[in-house]
């Protein structure tokens, strides 16, 4: 018996490979993503906001702040007047009459898809740790950096996936409201990859903060808010007239984004509790 209680003190379990683990990882979250109904919410909400932007075109909104009657003219001024449905993809933010903050079609485009892909994973993480599950992932399935690995690729893969359904629903809106499709496709393309590789940095700064914050899903809704519209210009990088070197730059700047922010997240932790 003492030698057999030895033997068994002595035994060690290999940990299985890297590979392997990140591969059980994925399917764990990409399975609990195709499962989950907020997934298919945002992918909706994604396809309806070309709709409400072009039903908002040219509409007058609150202009100049302090606007007073004595400046009625100043007091509104006209959104974003929409003519070809690609305008939806370049539109960079503000009104293109006056610099108007409450133009709706200024903010609401296909940028804003970065944040809702952030918002997908604060719900995911939040969850994690709410439900305890964390610590199971950790305990017996993988390691930090495997969490931040599968997180990170299914952020991506959500915010790709809600461009998709974006360009979908713009095409669609364009159709019913009779708008102008003329483009230049090579640019039209290269602004959409260029916009994907952008999620690679987008999604990994958002992991960050929902790890960071943990189960506090309010906080990491406010802060990736916050963080969303300060980086908010960087998304308008990519516009109709991308070219193969904006797609260049878009993927070196996911990568090299998506490994910075993606070792701060694992940092994060490293040194934190996981509850």
């Amino acid at each position: 018996m003492t030698a057999q209680n030895t033997m068994a003190s002595n035994e060690t379990f290999a940990s299985p490979p890297f590979g392997n683990r990140v591969k059980s990882m994925l399917k764990l979250d990409f399975y609990r993503l195709f499962h989950t109904p907020v997934f298919y919410i945002f992918l909706l909400i994604a396809a309806i906001i070309p709709a409400m932007i072009i039903g908002t075109s040219g509409m007058e909104t609150p202009g100049t702040p302090g606007a007073g009657v004595g400046n009625s003219a100043q007091a509104t001024a006209p959104s974003i007047e929409i003519t070809n449905v690609w305008q939806l993809i370049e539109s960079t933010g503000g009104s293109a009459a006056a610099d108007n903050p409450m133009d709706f079609g200024g903010y609401a485009n296909i940028n804003m898809l970065f944040i809702f892909a952030g918002l997908l994973m604060a719900i995911f993480v939040a969850h994690d740790y709410s439900s305890g599950f964390v610590k199971n992932i950790f305990t017996v399935h993988s390691k930090k950096l495997d969490y931040i690995i599968s997180k990170s690729a299914v952020g991506i893969f959500s915010g790709v996936a809600m461009i998709i359904t974006y360009v979908g629903g713009t095409v669609f809106a364009g159709l019913l409201t009779g708008k102008a499709f003329d483009v230049n496709m090579s640019g039209l393309i290269q602004c959409l990859i260029s916009k994907a590789f952008l999620m690679g940095i987008f999604c990994s700064l958002f992991l960050g903060i929902a790890v960071f914050f943990r189960n506090k899903l309010w906080m990491t809704i406010i802060f990736t808010f916050l963080f969303g519209m300060m980086f908010y210009p960087a998304a308008s990088v990519a516009t109709l007239n991308s070219t193969v070197i904006t797609m260049l730059i878009t993927l070196i700047a996911g990568v090299l984004g998506a490994i910075a922010c993606g070792s701060i997240s694992s940092l994060f932790l490293k040194k934190r509790d996981l509850v």
